[in-house]
């Protein structure tokens, strides 16, 4: 990441933090999904980013979410798993051609289906953590995978319709 997209970055992340925390934060369907948001943020970042950089900026979102949630920790420690697991999973489901002319990797810059394969193990890998430690145990293992389960789908399905509206068309050719 250089020097001229961080004033972009931090706009960026402001603007997935207020959603969260503002919009997204009520928005829960029948108590069971839940829409983190805040983690199109983590997942939108360059995929140059250095790993160092991109778990401490992982933590610092969770722990700004945190804060505002009153949950000691829990979105702090789910999202630097995700910033952990995210050069991995990537370099396992590199396209053909590599990463080298994009940037970001945005949905409308490598497919819908890259997308979805690249965001839902991340999200889901994400909830699966926060939910286990906010349950304190696996005695609900099955309320812990149907809120994971559900609150994956929410939160893949608003990231992508939000992909759709707010950035612009970019083709390759």
């Amino acid at each position: 990441m250089n020097k001229s997209t961080i004033p972009y970055q931090v706009i960026v992340f402001l603007v997935y933090l207020s959603l969260q925390v503002f919009f997204f934060d009520n928005m829960v369907l029948f108590r069971t999904a839940f829409c983190f948001v805040y983690l199109g943020f983590i997942l939108l970042l360059p995929l140059q980013i250095s790993a160092t950089m991109l778990i401490t900026v992982s933590f610092v979102a969770g722990l700004i979410v945190d804060m505002f949630y009153s949950t000691p920790g829990i979105n702090a420690s789910a999202s630097v798993l995700v910033g952990f697991i995210r050069p991995y999973w990537l370099s396992l489901i590199t396209p053909r051609g590599g990463y080298e002319d994009i940037d970001i990797p945005r949905l409308k810059t490598l497919g819908f289906s890259w997308f979805i394969t690249y965001a839902i193990p991340l999200i889901f890998v994400h909830h699966l953590s926060l939910f286990i430690v906010e349950a304190g145990d696996l005695f609900n293992f099955w309320f812990v995978i149907n809120k994971t389960f559900f609150s994956t789908i929410y939160t893949v399905g608003i990231l992508v319709i939000g992909q759709y509206m707010f950035y612009a068309r970019v083709r390759y050719i």
